[in-house]
């Protein structure tokens, strides 16, 4: 399975996540803020936190060695037809009901 995303909506949608330090609940700088300005929607916490990981430099460095080592293999699967390719520019709920689709095919 092919997930196929536009680079720079990846590197947003990865750079901009946060979660509450105490209970872990997700967040994200442009797509869900917490209902109040710096108080966690689940447990009233007031710390958050970034992955280390979670920077623009990280995930262009991801993409790349999924260009270098990856693409080259998908022309002898699509031959073949083993690739099924999934939409990820959708919502959350949208993606998983197509990857879960081809899951069960």
């Amino acid at each position: 399975m092919e997930i196929c995303v536009d680079a720079d909506a990846l590197v947003e949608r990865i750079t901009g996540r946060f979660s509450c330090a105490r209970c872990a609940a997700g967040y994200h700088d442009r797509f869900k803020q917490p209902r109040r300005e710096g108080v966690c929607d689940v447990c009233g916490g007031q710390e958050f936190c970034r992955r280390p990981d979670d920077n623009e430099q990280t995930v262009r460095t991801r993409l790349a060695e999924y260009r270098r080592k990856t693409e080259p293999i998908l022309p002898y699967y699509n031959e073949r037809s083993l690739v099924r390719r999934v939409d990820g520019m959708g919502s959350v709920d949208e993606v998983a009901a197509e990857i879960d689709a081809v899951l069960d095919s």
